[in-house]
């Protein structure tokens, strides 16, 4: 019935008081001024309310709660949802079970939840807070937001399921991808942008495009699937499961790997580090400054280097590799004057050198085998028994090879790496070679890495056994260094005198002779050291 202050309880057991109040649901309870309670149970209170759904409650100033059990209070707040909860000022819980609250917040996706101002929770389970942020993702979460650097609005949004954005300007759009930091100026550029699905940017305008990859640090982009990572500043890892580290670096390769300072890893599985640097050939490593490794399995190191063939190695500055297999030393001077200065041939097994040897040692010696395969002990004169082995020379003997060495500065006939006769050679000692087919390489996913090529090789001895232990030369008692040339102790049995002449005794050891080897300077009670040039003096014997 209407009272004289317009109180209207036309529900059932409802109650009415207030001004110009409604209550027309049944046990509808209505206080304040101009509330309207329409429906079972609802309970309106303030200025301006209505309570329409079952169960429901508003109050404040022209809140609305029109859905069963929906709770709305505050200021122009809106609970539409099934037992939503809108709070604060012009807040909207739309969805059931929602809760907004804050300023002008909106919670439109079921059993979410929008808080500060301007937020938008519209992702089913999903959580907006801080300033203009969206959560429109399942189970999403967007918080931080608000003004850039320059005071422009910078919202973030969080659009992946279980994705999370955080900070200013930071975008997460793939599906649990974490977004996270901001940036400086959002119109010139925008914050952190987590596309890919698992992914993870971090920073200011970084951006995380593959699935799962991670961007850190200062506009560093990892576009590329199953764990790129880029990080440092302006770095990018385009390559699948790439790294790249540092300033300007760029690792496009699959499993390649950039560090340093505007470095390129091109290659599969290659690493570029230092500065400038580019390995772009398969398992390529290049470091330093301005090397460049782009043979398969190649490595360049020092300052200004190049290798475009497979497995081979440079370094030192300005030097050009020019066969595979090998190794080098680059001498130029710039990158225009350019030069070796060291190399070993990985298909004739040469040494080259640009300049000279240096040895603390004397004598030029090359390996001997002992006649009757015993030891020889060093200070001895040796000659021939038994075509090319060796025994203690006598007064005798009419040839003098040399003498047993203890520290030469070069060893000849040593096979100190492997069996002399592994290869197959010609009559003259020279390796024979033909071509090899090697195979194409593929990855996991079935990319061609490397294709199928053709490379010559030195053809194996049959009679080589790769499962026999080799045992060098110099490491066998049977086999003596020889000092055929140079300066080279010798023991004497104490007749010989300083820039006289020498030969051997019936035990090879010196003794004084009017021709012969001559002798530079004594070393001991029973030790000269004579000069050996294969050339007696005093016409010989």
């Amino acid at each position: 019935m209407v009272n004289e202050c317009n109180q209207n309880a036309t529900g059932q057991y409802s109650t009415v008081e207030g001004i110009d109040t409604i209550a027309s649901g049944i046990a509808a309870h209505v206080e304040g001024y101009q509330a309207n309670a329409t429906f079972n149970a609802a309970h309106a209170e303030g200025s301006a309310t209505t309570s329409s759904g079952s169960a429901s409650h508003a109050e404040g100033y022209q809140t609305l709660a029109s859905a069963d059990t929906a709770h709305a209070e505050g200021n122009t707040t809106t609970a539409s949802g099934s037992a939503s909860h809108a709070e604060g000022y012009q807040s909207q819980a739309t969805a059931d079970t929602a809760h907004a609250e804050g300023s002008s917040t909106v919670a439109s996706g079921v059993a979410s939840h929008a808080e500060g101002t301007q937020t938008v929770a519209s992702g089913l389970f999903a959580h907006a807070e801080g300033e203009g942020n969206t959560a429109s993702g399942r189970a999403s979460h967007a918080e931080g937001g608000g003004l850039d650097r320059l005071n422009t609005p910078s919202p973030n949004l969080a659009s992946g399921a279980s994705s999370h954005a955080e900070g200013v300007g930071s975008i997460a759009l793939g599906f649990a991808a974490h977004a996270e930091g901001g940036t400086i100026s959002i119109t010139g550029s925008p914050g952190p942008r987590a596309i890919g699905d698992f992914s993870h940017a971090e920073g200011q305008s970084t951006v995380a495009i593959g699935s799962p990859s991670h961007a850190e640090g200062l506009d560093t982009v990892a576009s590329g699937n199953a764990g790129s990572h880029a990080e440092g500043q302006s770095s990018i890892a385009s390559g699948t499961s790439s790294h790249a580290e540092g300033l300007h670096t760029h690792a496009s390769g699959p499993s390649a790997h950039a560090e340093g300072a505007y470095t390129l890893a091109d290659g599969p599985f290659s690493h570029a580090e230092g500065i400038g640097t580019l390995a772009d050939g398969p398992y390529a490593h290049a470091e330093g400054e301005d090397n460049i490794s782009s043979g398969e399995a190649s490595h360049a190191e020092g300052q200004g280097n190049n290798t475009t063939f497979t497995a081979s190695h440079i370094m030192g500055r300005f030097g050009d590799a020019d066969e595979a297999y090998s190794w080098f030393i680059g001498n130029g001077t710039s990158s225009t004057v350019r030069g070796l200065g060291a190399k070993w041939s990985g298909s004739t097994f040469d040494m080259y050198i640009d300049g000279m040897y240096l040895s603390p040692a004397a004598d030029h010696a090359e390996m001997f085998e002992t006649a009757d395969g015993q030891s020889l002990d060093v200070g001895y004169f040796v000659t021939v028994q038994e075509e090319d082995r060796i025994r203690k020379a006598t007064s005798a003997d009419d040839f003098i090879i040399g003498i047993t060495s203890a520290t030469p500065g070069f060893v000849g006939n040593s096979a100190g790496l492997r069996w002399q006769d592994k290869y197959v050679t010609d009559e003259w000692g020279r390796k024979q070679y033909h071509e090899v087919t090697l195979p194409a390489h593929q990855d996991n996913d079935g990319h061609l890495l490397i294709p199928e090529r053709k490379e010559m090789q030195p053809l194996l001895n049959p009679a080589w056994d790769a499962d026999r232990e080799y045992l060098p030369r110099p490491k066998r008692p049977e086999w003596v260094a020889v000092g055929l040339v140079g300066q080279i102790r010798v023991r004497d049995d104490g007749s010989c005198v300083t820039h006289g002449y020498c030969l051997p005794n019936d035990e090879g050891v010196a003794t004084s002779a009017d021709h012969g080897f001559f002798v530079l300077k004594r070393t001991g009670a029973n030790q000269i050291v004579v000069l050996l040039n294969n050339v007696p003096g005093q016409t010989g014997r």
